[in-house]
């Protein structure tokens, strides 16, 4: 009984890297934020963890990098923070589909006239995407994340383009 147990333990292990796929991913890209009429550029470096082929987290952070004036306010992306739990569907060679939600925060500035105000808002963020890997380490992906901002505000119409690269099995 003990020796079927470990048999079928063992095999279940043989069989599991191809099923588990852990793998670390990073990757850089620009962001375009559309909220309420403001534009913003920003940077974004991503890191995460595939727990599995479909499943894994992620987190991000981006600098803003390119303001916007609206009526003669100056807005400024000083920075946003998210972490994602993400699920991915495999399409073709290379080529995935995701879905990602989580939670972010973002900081902007606002100046007229020397009066600056600094506000730091919660959002819930959640969008789609499609990643393709050029050989299995190197490639694209592009977002769009909507950010729900929690204080009933504007809220955010987000992109972002970046390289990725992918360290581990997948």
């Amino acid at each position: 009984m003990i020796r079927t147990i470990l048999l079928s333990a063992a095999a279940t292990l043989a069989l599991a890297p191809a099923a588990l796929a852990q793998q670390a991913h990073v990757g850089a890209g620009y962001t375009v934020i559309d909220g309420d009429g403001v534009n913003l550029g920003a940077l974004t470096l991503r890191g995460g963890y595939d727990f599995t082929t479909h499943f894994g987290v992620e987190g991000e952070a981006s600098l803003g990098v390119s303001d916007d004036t609206v009526g003669g306010v100056n807005v400024d992306l000083q920075r946003a923070l998210g972490a994602f739990a993400i699920a991915r569907m495999p399409v073709g060679e290379g080529l995935s589909l995701h879905a990602r939600g989580g939670y972010a925060n973002a900081r902007i500035k606002a100046s007229m006239g020397g009066v600056s105000i600094t506000d730091s808002e919660d959002a819930f963020a959640y969008g789609v995407g499609a990643e393709w890997m050029a050989d299995g380490q190197n490639g694209v992906r592009f977002d769009y994340t909507r950010y729900d901002f929690r204080n009933g505000g504007d809220d955010a119409n987000v992109w972002t383009l970046s390289y990725v690269r992918r360290f581990g099995g997948r």
